[in-house]
Parts: C-alpha cells; sequence; structure tokens
C-alpha cells in the first residue's frame, strides 16, 4: 500500500483540528517524543502536563492507579516524573491528550471498542518489545497507541464514507482496511499517515501509521512496524478489536513481520506465543481500567 498524499480527498485531512486546548499539549508532546531522552527537558513536560488543568489531574489519577505498582500516589508531575520516569509520563500524557481528540459527536465506531484496542495494542507493544534486546518500550508504546489514528480522522473528515465502509466490514466481517478500500478507495493507514506526516510526527510513526496493515511495504522502521502489526494483529484475535468478530484465521509465526524481527532478535525463539497470548488475556482487565480512567467508561467484567 502506498501513502498518497495527491488524492483530492486525502488532502482534507490537513485542515484537520482537534480541540484547541488539547492540541497545544498534543502537538509538542509528539515532538519531544522524538527526541532522546538525555534530550528532552523535564521541566518542559511538566509545562505541558500543567497546561492543561483537566488534564493533569487526569495524569495523575492514571499515574496513581495499580497499573503502575506505586507504593504512594504522586503528589505532583515532578514527582511522578521521578517516580515513573519520563517516558513513562510522557507515555501517559499522550494517553490523556489522544483519549479526549474526538468529540463524541464524531463517533462512527464504538469509541470504548476502539480505545480498548488502541491502548491494548500500545500496552501489548510494549509488553512485547520488553522481550526483544535494545527496543525501545515506550516508542513501541506510543507507535501502538497512534497506529489507527487515520480511524480518527475518517470519523472526523469522511464520516459519512467511513460509516458505510464500516458497516460492510461488520456485515461481511472483514478486516476494517479492506471494506474501507473497497468502499472509499483509500484506508484509515493513508489518511492516518497524511495526518503524521502533515503534523511532522517523525519518519518512524508515519510508517507504523501507513503500513501497520501492510507490513512488506514499510521501509523507514520495519522492526517498529513488525511489533506494530503483530500486537495488531494479536489484539484483534483476542476480542480486542473494532467491536465486531473478524472471521480471519492468523498464525503470528508464519506472518512475515515474524520473521523480520527473527532475524534482527534470535530471542524470539524462547518466546512462546501461546503463554504470551493467556497474558493478554490476563491484561484486558487492566487494559478496561485504563479505558475506564482515561474516558470514564465503566470497565468490562472479567
Amino acid at each position: 500500500m502506498t501513502v498518497s498524499t495527491t488524492a483530492p480527498n486525502l488532502n482534507r485531512v490537513k485542515s484537520i483540528e482537534i480541540v484547541p486546548s488539547n492540541m497545544a499539549v498534543l502537538l509538542p508532546l509528539l515532538r519531544l517524543l522524538q527526541l532522546p531522552p538525555d534530550e528532552v527537558d523535564v521541566d518542559e513536560v511538566v509545562r505541558l502536563v500543567s497546561y492543561d488543568n483537566s488534564i493533569a489531574a487526569q495524569c495523575l489519577r492514571v499515574a496513581a492507579s495499580p497499573l503502575f505498582g506505586l507504593a504512594q500516589p504522586p503528589e505532583s508531575v515532578s514527582r511522578a516524573v521521578m517516580l515513573l520516569g519520563l517516558r513513562r509520563v510522557q507515555s501517559i500524557l499522550l494517553t490523556c491528550c489522544m483519549g479526549r481528540a474526538l468529540p463524541v459527536k464524531n463517533w462512527v465506531i464504538d469509541s470504548t471498542a476502539y480505545w480498548r484496542h488502541c491502548l491494548g495494542c500500545a500496552m501489548v507493544c510494549r509488553k512485547f518489545a520488553s522481550k526483544l534486546h535494545g527496543v525501545d518500550g515506550e516508542l513501541a508504546y506510543t507507535a501502538g497507541l497512534l497506529h489507527d489514528i487515520g480511524l480518527l480522522v475518517n470519523c472526523i473528515v469522511f464520516p459519512t464514507e467511513f460509516a458505510a465502509a464500516f458497516a460492510r466490514a461488520k456485515h461481511d466481517g472483514i478486516p476494517l482496511p479492506d471494506a474501507e478500500l473497497e468502499v472509499m478507495g483509500f484506508s484509515h493507514c493513508e489518511s492516518g499517515a497524511v495526518l503524521a506526516a502533515h503534523w511532522k510526527l517523525g519518519e518512524d510513526i508515519v510508517d507504523v501509521v501507513a503500513h501497520h496493515h501492510s507490513f512488506e511495504s514499510a521501509r523507514k522502521a520495519r522492526s517498529l512496524v513488525a511489533i506494530v502489526h503483530l500486537c495488531d494483529l494479536l489484539c484483534r484475535m483476542r476480542d480486542l478489536g473494532y467491536g465486531y468478530y473478524e472471521s480471519v484465521k492468523v498464525d503470528l509465526v508464519a506472518e512475515p513481520a515474524w520473521g523480520v524481527l527473527f532475524q534482527e532478535h534470535s530471542e524470539l525463539a524462547g518466546i512462546d506465543i501461546v503463554q504470551f497470548t493467556f497474558e493478554l488475556d490476563e491484561a484486558i482487565q487492566e487494559i478496561a481500567e485504563l479505558v475506564h480512567l482515561i474516558l470514564g467508561a465503566a470497565p468490562a467484567r472479567a
């Protein structure tokens, strides 16, 4: 799949706007996340968190949740950075900002299902990355969180066309990008990549957004795309998809993305995929709790 920035419809993506107070935090944060940790100004992160009182309060609630295992909840953003580390706090802030990115009236798909998928994929990407030597777990988390940003784009910019594509995917039980291509002529991978490039999110993230459903076309960040591609599949296989049943059978080890990662990370030979999927099942409740903290949606029952 190629990313077309010249298609007339996709040019509409460049005019997209998110809630103004959120935009003032989100874009600078995404730029900071591209820097090596030792080049990031902690005071700048604290300033971004503090820009919006509601976002700051939400970040502290998330940081204090059992998901992060702190003995004492942090009483300030600076303390959260000290206890959790700069990159983890940046990830929490990004998660909180993204959770506010789309007004309720704009949703075409179920918002809770969408965030369960994105947050689930982010958490699984971080967990998967922890099993691979030299892979940045927080970058993997960010890539997993943002991989489906094109679905937000399609909800905002192409709501009628996207509603028809989603209805087709749900009725036929087929992958959503297949239905989008059939109905719209492009998928959320393309529209998301246009926005990611327009916002200057960095080549690695653009590559993930563009090719997480078409790994073979990835160019700039093949390992990161491979991780997100596999974790996206794994989540959709374990009832963390888009809110409908996909009648697709997947063998992760047979995926080309697995083969490429195996060439670079021989430690993959020691990963028990069955056990890993069981660990994901155990994490579903944690994912539901995180969605509840971000959106206020009721956690799913275990």
